[in-house]
């Protein structure tokens, strides 16, 4: 048995050693730049996955993309385009949001997460009472404000209301009109320490006093229910909002009701939605609204959504302050598995002031990490150097005599206190000092430690984590790509005229209308009212004349429109072989449908104006082409075969 272990741990030992050595291997090079095996395995594996389903590559034919791709990185560096001021922002603004995962404790942050996610579970009602003590307060106005909101539930222990004291005291004057109730809210729906306390106390509790950035607060729980969650509805809208006239106003409220018979009548919610709806965002999605939890959407739409029980219930009528809504549920609320939401919450909490408690962490193991040393006696000096004129943002170091002395260091990174000093003065003006001037320095020096480990971390990340070397070089690569292809092909796109009427002349073939029908097309809710409708189109009546006579009982007998139609755009002309004139009257889905054709216009070519935008991005293909044809000339590239033929079995083996 232990002969087999070795045996085992040996030929284990051999294949990492083996991978490893593939992955340093050069797969090809582009002039002086090199491309690892381990760079394609990773780059393929990752865009593999993401193109499967449409347009599946195998390694061998992914290599000549990603070799034009290093073709054009390459020349971009050869122009220097990354050493621009601008992309060096821009690159290391998006390096730095790569790094923030890098810069946390992950044990600390996937404690948070579970507790968010736990939270999410339930909606908490609470009031409160508040007095205002702003971080950049005086200390004297904090202790004030701390001592009274003490005295406050004391006397609420004592038998006053609640609701009363908040009325009369509160600084939070939104709330406090209703004795302090806040509603229901849920995770993230306030900051942190508020959320945590409202929580964490039983029902009808009042808590201790919690300090926010805006002051001390007292909470109350008075109700706990199960979340509601977020929901997906569909909806029918007619406008009525403080711009319509009274008119109008009355016209959509019938019609909404009329509508609403329909639906019970029947008819297709989709249907009505693509008929009547006057919300042109969501009418291609059959009225979809994009998901959505408490507190998003106006009160009277939340309450009627969220009684909804059944997937395809619908309300009656409901008025909001932009229109008369017939709202459908499409999704009931329930809660994704935690695996389904845990990169959601992840960035919610990175974002969120809970995320300090993940920061502070990782400054602590940075300091162990790093051999962090301090020389008290230094630090001492330095605060020395430093008087009142801090407080009022107008220090100088231009005096201090110890600018020299060794402060504190770690790794290879020494800092003096002359290093401290001009920290202060460059941010002293950052925020108002309210406390003491010890208290206020101590609080500069630690924020001056932790700047320095981070900024330091952040100099390690690729070497110490290959998946964030990988990410950081995807972005400082594709930014001088979009950069470079800018240039070369879509601005040059825009601005050659003389280039783009060539290609279309050259290509016009391609760009063809379809079969056109300039026509009026009537939609009509019974074939008696398509025969009324045809009669008047014969007798020569106008839209609005027919329009008027046939929806005097309601709105929704008829719609007419008039214009130039592909066939590809309503179903009527797909579906018929239709001559000028008039035609035969069509019933499909209840409806009933026929037009007026008065023009048909054969397939041809569109006009370089009428195709513009395609034919615009036709001819960037065609510039880009051509680039990278100029590239592989100006450029030489040397592919190592017996690499890629070993990593084409390794991607074999994955795949």
């Amino acid at each position: 048995m232990k002969k087999i272990s070795i045996v085992f741990l040996s030929v284990l030992f051999t294949n990492l050693v083996s991978a490893q050595e593939l992955n340093n291997k050069v797969l090809f090079t582009v002039e002086q730049d090199t491309v690892t095996a381990e760079e394609y395995i990773a780059v393929y594996n990752k865009n593999r996955n993401l193109g499967e389903d449409i347009d599946p590559k195998t390694a061998r034919e992914y290599l000549d993309l990603y070799q034009n791709f290093k073709l054009k990185v390459h020349e971009a560096k050869a122009l220097g385009m990354d050493t621009t001021k601008s992309f060096k922002r821009e690159y290391y603004s998006y390096r730095n949001q790569l790094a923030k995962p890098y810069l946390s404790d992950r044990d600390v942050t996937e404690e948070l997460i579970k507790e968010a996610y736990d939270r999410m579970k339930y909606d908490v009602r609470a009031s409160h009472i508040m007095l205002s003590a702003p971080d950049d307060a005086e200390d004297m106005d904090k202790e004030k404000a701390l001592a009274k909101i003490k005295t406050l539930k004391k006397r609420i222990e004592n038998g006053e209301k609640f609701e009363d004291v908040a009325k009369e005291y509160s600084a939070d004057s939104y709330s406090a009109v209703k004795g302090g109730d806040l509603g229901y809210f849920t995770v993230f729906g306030m900051v942190y320490p508020f959320e945590s306390a409202a929580y964490n106390l039983e029902l009808g509790e009042i808590s201790e006093p919690i300090k926010t950035r805006f002051g001390y607060h007292i909470v109350k729980k008075t109700d706990q229910r199960p979340a509601r969650g977020t929901i997906v509805t569909a909806h029918i809208m007619l406008v009525d909002n403080d711009k319509s006239t009274e008119e109008q106003k009355a016209a959509a409220k019938r019609k909404i009701f009329e509508i609403y018979e329909q639906l019970k009548g029947g008819e297709a919610f989709e249907d009505l939605v693509k008929r009547y709806s006057e919300d042109k965002s969501t009418v291609q999605r059959g009225g979809n609204l994009q998901p959505f939890g408490i507190n998003k959407m106006f009160p009277q739409f939340e309450e009627a959504a969220f009684a909804l029980k059944n997937v395809g219930d619908y309300t009656e009528p409901v008025k909001t302050p932009i229109g008369w809504h017939i709202i459908k549920l499409v999704e009931g609320h329930k809660l994704d598995a935690f695996d389904q939401k845990k990169r959601e919450i992840k960035n919610r909490v990175e974002r969120d002031q809970r995320s300090q408690q993940s920061k502070q962490s990782i400054v602590k193991r940075l300091k162990k990490e790093y051999s962090f040393k301090e020389n008290p006696k230094n630090k001492r000096l330095a605060f020395k150097e430093v008087d009142d004129s801090y407080l009022q943002m107008n220090y100088s170091d231009s005096k201090a005599k110890f600018k020299d002395k060794d402060l504190f260091a770690f790794a290879n990174q020494k800092f003096v206190v002359g290093d401290f000093l001009t920290y202060l003065v460059n941010t002293q003006s950052k925020g108002q000092k309210g406390g003491s001037l010890r208290k206020e320095l101590e609080k500069a020096y630690d924020a001056f430690t932790q700047a320095k480990l981070i900024a330091y971390e952040k100099t390690q990340l690729e070497s110490k984590y290959p998946e964030f070397k990988m990410l950081s070089r995807e972005y400082y690569e594709g930014i001088l790509l979009f950069d470079l292809t800018e240039k070369r092909v879509w601005k040059k796109s825009v601005t050659d005229s003389v280039g783009l009427e060539r290609y279309y002349e050259a290509n016009k073939n391609k760009f063809l209308w379809d079969t056109r029908y300039r026509a009026i097309l009537v939609d009509a809710a019974s074939s008696k009212l398509a025969k009324k409708a045809r009669k008047m189109l014969k007798k020569g009546k106008s839209i609005e004349e027919i329009e008027a006579k046939l929806n005097k009982d309601s709105e929704l007998n008829v719609k007419l429109e008039s214009g130039l139609f592909e066939t590809k755009e309503k179903d009527l002309l797909k579906e018929n072989d239709l001559e000028v004139g008039l035609s035969d009257i069509v019933e499909k889905n209840e409806r009933f449908y026929l037009a007026q054709v008065n023009e048909i216009m054969q397939p041809s070519p569109k006009t370089l104006e009428e195709a513009r935008g395609l034919i615009i991005s036709e001819f960037q293909n065609y510039l880009e082409q051509e680039w990278i044809n100029d590239l592989k000339t100006q450029y030489k590239i040397n592919l190592n075969k017996e690499v890629l033929e070993e990593v084409i079995e390794v991607l074999e083996v994955e795949g």
